[in-house]
């Protein structure tokens, strides 16, 4: 009986420290969509792709080469 209290409070422990890990990858990522979410509230993007077309055309090529790489293994397909 003794192991099993132990195992029990073992794994009670485990799940605690799981829920404040999970608890603080929340606040993280929620600062960090507020704070991106605040600095793109102040870029003009017009006005910037009128200053620099060319950097603005090979971010946007940058940026589709970059999620279609994400999208890729996710795609199901097999090689």
């Amino acid at each position: 009986m003794a192991n099993e209290d132990e195992v029990k409070s073992t794994v009670d422990r485990a799940v605690d420290q799981g829920r404040k890990m999970a608890d603080q990858a929340e606040k993280s990522v929620k600062d960090t969509y507020e704070g991106a979410r605040e600095y793109a509230q102040g870029i003009d993007v017009v006005d910037f792709v009128r200053r620099e077309p060319w950097l603005a055309l090979a971010l946007a090529g940058a940026i589709g080469f970059f999620i279609a790489g994400m999208m890729r293994p996710s795609s199901g397909r097999v090689r």
